[in-house]
């Protein structure tokens, strides 16, 4: 009797500690899926304060802008984490305290582009969240708290747009016949037709190419990044559509000129002012006939805006030989029309043109609006344009060009800061005086006070 009493005993023992044991790890459970429920709302929170930051890119002109940074932490405590420590511009993301939120303009964590492929890189925000949790149950085993942590990165979608083609039907809206075009932002083109993007023999490399319609092309290639064929409609579909009132109440009047006006700016003719030798200092105002400068004349032209209008049926515009020389730093032109394109002709005869569109530094009383923009062309205004620079034809041009009703022919193979192209149709490959003219498309826009004018709708993640 008094054998089994004591195996009694021993079994009372045994369940009451296993009642411990399954009640800890009951607890331990309870702790880690805790522990996973909160990490899960740290990096949902996480993802959303990148997004945030990467919305307001093309408002920073520099890197860990406030306005990035300050989107960022709000984005964080609308996800429910309040009162953040934020750190910026740090490669130091571990051992962190309390909540805390990293934001990295451009990213830094990862310490080389072979862990992060975006390490470094302007067009991406980086954010990680760190927040302690107390344990409940593990706090018995000496584990007071844990440490949560979440990274995500986030970028524009395409990594910034940089050229669009504004025709919503045509064939071949935006063409390259023959060429290289090398883009380091996204290209979009808005027709819907079956062949809307048309590459017929060369290299498109752009990070994004996005196309409302479809693609063809017969030997061209697509070494970054295949179209996508089929987008929707970008809203707005017209992305400086919002900028023209402020281009043209920034820019002199259309009308402002009076018959037989004379000066030392030549402004005040209702006829074409033609420029074919000498050397001769323009400022900014409204040349109602436009502007052609060729052969042998040498033109330097103040900063500020010049106002283009058109003259009877025939003259109107801008026209460059290039064979000329003509230097403007901190120049737009506003081509009103209602005739007459923008455009550059070759001569092998030397020459050399420069042109850098305003900012704050080159055209202190510029516009704000016209930050950035070199070339507007007016609604209104359908004569297509021909613009080109060339390392070969020594012709700069910085700045974006923007013919929304209109045709260009356009190709850029000097290298520059930042240029954009936004049009309704858009031809690539251009042989200019015997010389192949490819294009490339540059976006460093920490010139301007306000970043890139065309602003993207929002950013995505991208890890």
């Amino acid at each position: 009797m008094a054998k089994r009493r004591n195996d009694a005993g021993q079994t009372l023992a045994v369940v009451a500690v296993s009642i411990v044991v399954i009640l800890g790890f009951l607890g331990l459970g309870l702790d880690v899926g805790y522990m996973r429920s909160m990490r899960r709302r740290v990096q949902l929170a996480a993802d959303a304060a990148a997004i945030a930051g990467a919305t307001e890119l093309p408002y920073c002109s520099t890197s860990n802008c406030s306005a990035l940074t300050t989107a960022a932490q709000s984005a964080l405590t609308e996800n429910g984490f309040t009162s953040s420590t934020l750190i910026t511009g740090t490669s130091s993301c571990s051992n962190l305290s309390g909540l805390t939120i990293i934001v990295n303009n451009p990213p830094l964590c990862a310490g080389s582009t072979s862990v992060d492929p975006n390490y470094k890189n302007p067009n991406y925000v980086e954010v990680v969240v760190s927040q302690v949790e107390p344990t409940v149950f593990a706090h018995a085993l000496g584990v007071n708290n844990a440490t949560i942590v979440a990274r995500s990165e986030a970028a524009l979608p395409g990594g910034g747009n940089v050229l669009y083609a504004l025709d919503q039907t045509d064939p071949n809206s935006l063409s390259l016949f023959i060429g290289i075009v090398n883009s380091n932002g996204g290209v979009v083109v808005e027709s819907n037709s079956s062949s809307a993007l048309d590459c017929s023999i060369g290299l498109f490399s752009a990070p994004y190419i996005g196309v409302v319609g479809k693609a063809g092309g017969f030997f061209c290639g697509f070494p970054e990044a295949q179209p996508t064929t089929g987008i929707q409609d970008p809203t707005p579909q017209d992305p400086l559509a919002y900028l023209q009132p402020a281009l043209i109440s920034g820019a002199p009047s259309p009308t402002a000129c009076v018959a037989n006006g004379s000066g030392p700016n030549y402004l005040g003719s209702t006829t074409q002012l033609v420029l074919t030798s000498g050397t001769h200092t323009l400022s900014p105002g409204t040349y109602c006939g436009g502007i052609s400068i060729s052969n042998s004349a040498k033109v330097t032209l103040n900063p500020g805006i010049y106002t283009l209008s058109s003259s009877g049926t025939s003259t109107g515009g801008l026209s460059i030989d290039t064979g000329a020389t003509v230097t403007g730093n901190g120049v737009g032109f506003y081509n009103y029309g209602p005739i007459g394109g923008v455009n550059f002709t070759a001569n092998i005869f030397g020459g050399a043109v420069s042109l850098t569109a305003p900012n704050a530094t080159n055209c202190s009383g510029c516009a704000t609006a016209w930050q950035g923009i070199l070339f507007f062309q007016a609604d209104g205004d359908t004569t297509a344009s021909t613009v080109f620079g060339s390392t070969a034809l020594n012709v700069q041009l910085t700045g974006i060009s923007y013919f929304p009703t209109a045709t260009v022919n356009y190709a850029l193979d000097f290298g520059v800061a930042y240029n954009e192209l936004v049009a309704k149709q858009i031809r690539m490959g251009l042989t200019v005086a015997g010389n192949e003219v490819d294009t490339h498309f540059y976006n460093n826009f920490t010139s301007l006070a306000n970043g890139n004018p065309i602003k993207a709708t929002g950013g995505a993640l991208v890890e």
